[in-house]
């Protein structure tokens, strides 16, 4: 995964996402960032996930296309409760077989994501602005 914003950790955690924080040389993204934190969608007692989690994911069919390839954003689903932009549940094979670059996208979820106190602090839907 790549970061698309800093960890929202500390005073960042219900701010919106700020710009991820520069890297020199090639930044290895062959494996995914942490999904974001929630419950364990099959059990609902035990949590999974990281709270650093602003990861994007994209698949490419070639490295060096010969012409111009579409792009699909997918935003996953999950009620805002559950879910990740990993391909354990939404692989990229077909699209990418199809000759389109696929980016998917981890966004914060739960309380985390959508709690609004309408204060500096929280100000709330951070989830929907790291969308």
């Amino acid at each position: 995964g790549m970061p698309y914003a800093q960890p929202p950790l500390g005073d960042l955690r219900f701010k919106a996402p700020q710009p991820p924080l520069p890297w020199e040389g090639i930044r290895s993204a062959k494996e995914f960032g942490s999904i974001c934190y929630q419950k364990d969608f099959e059990s609902q007692t035990k949590t999974t996930g990281s709270e650093d989690c602003l990861f994007l994911n994209v698949y490419t069919p070639e490295l060096k296309p010969q012409n111009p390839l579409p792009v699909m954003f997918f935003i996953h689903g999950g009620g805002f409760y559950s879910g990740s932009g990993n391909d354990d549940m939404y692989g990229p094979e077909f699209l990418v077989r199809q000759g389109v670059i696929l980016v998917t996208i981890n966004y914060r979820l739960e309380v985390l994501g959508f709690l609004c106190l309408d204060t500096e602090e929280v100000p709330g839907n951070a989830g929907l602005k790291d969308q």
